[in-house]
C-alpha cells in the first residue's frame, strides 16, 4: 500500500524540500500552500523527477483558521490514510510593541492557531488508523526568547510546547511527534542580506533531520530537535 504525506507550507523553503524527500520515499503527497501557481510549479516539477509519484495540490490561507478546518476535513475524507503530517506552514515577522493588531492575527493565526487544527484533526485520523508520524516547524526562537522577534517567538514557544504535549498524548496511540527546531534557515523568509546565505541552515539540512529522527530504533524518540545556526551563536 502506497503512503500518504501531508505537508502544509509545502511549495516554499523547507515544506518544498521535504516535499522532494517524501516523494524520494515513494509517498504519495497531498500538499497545502497559500498560492496555487507556486504549488503548481511544484507539483510539475516532482513529476518531472518522480514520475509514479502521486501529488494532490490544495491552496489554503493559514491567516483564515476557519477556511482551514473546513478545507482539511473535505481533505482528509477522502483519504483512507495519512501516515506522515509535516507542518511546515509559517511566517516570519520582526517586532514586538509596535506590531498592529492585524499582524499579531496573522502571525498567531498562521504560526499556531491554523497549525494546531491540521495537527488536531490528523491526530484524529492517525488514532483511528493507529499509527503516524508528526512533524511540527519550531524554532529555537521557540527555545529562548528572542530580541526584535518577540512576537514571532511566542507563537513559536508555543508551537513547541503544544508538540511536546501531544509528544507524551500520542505515545500510547503508536504516533510519534518531533517538533524541528532550527535557528536561521537559508530560505526566501530570511533573505535579507544580514547574514550570508552559505552561513545559515541549508533547508537540507531538515530533511537530513527528519531522515535521521525517522530512523532511530523502535524504543527512541526526539520530541524536540534543535538545530541551531553557528554564525547566529557566535554573534551572542
Amino acid at each position: 500500500m502506497v503512503k500518504t504525506a501531508l505537508i502544509t507550507g509545502a511549495s516554499r523553503g523547507i515544506g518544498r524540500a521535504l516535499s522532494n524527500y517524501f516523494a524520494k520515499q515513494g509517498y504519495s503527497l497531498i500538499l497545502i500552500a497559500k498560492h496555487q501557481a507556486h504549488l503548481d510549479t511544484l507539483e510539475q516539477e516532482l513529476k518531472r523527477d518522480f514520475p509514479d509519484t502521486c501529488v494532490e495540490t490544495h491552496s489554503v490561507d493559514f491567516t483564515q483558521p476557519e477556511t482551514v478546518e473546513v478545507k482539511l476535513d473535505k481533505i482528509l475524507e477522502e483519504q483512507d490514510s495519512i501516515e506522515v503530517l509535516v507542518n511546515s506552514a509559517g511566517v516570519l515577522m520582526a517586532g514586538h510593541v509596535e506590531l498592529t493588531t492585524q499582524h499579531l492575527f496573522e502571525l498567531i493565526n498562521v504560526n499556531l492557531l491554523s497549525t494546531m487544527l491540521v495537527c488536531n484533526k490528523v491526530c484524529k485520523k492517525m488514532q483511528q488508523q493507529g499509527y503516524g508520524e508528526i512533524f511540527n516547524l519550531g524554532s529555537t526562537a521557540g527555545l529562548a526568547p528572542v530580541a526584535k522577534i518577540a512576537a514571532y517567538s511566542a507563537t513559536k514557544s508555543a508551537l513547541v510546547s503544544y508538540s511536546q504535549s501531544l509528544y507524551s498524548e500520542m505515545l500510547e496511540h503508536n504516533i510519534t511527534v518531533c517538533c524541528l527546531c532550527p535557528s536561521v534557515v537559508n530560505t526566501d523568509m530570511t533573505n535579507d542580506g544580514r547574514i550570508d546565505n552559505t552561513l545559515k541552515i541549508d533547508t537540507d539540512d531538515l530533511v537530513k533531520a527528519v531522515d535521521f529522527a525517522r530512523s532511530l530504533s523502535p524504543g527512541a524518540a526526539m520530541s524536540v530537535f534543535p538545530i541551531r545556526c553557528k554564525v547566529m551563536d557566535n554573534l551572542k
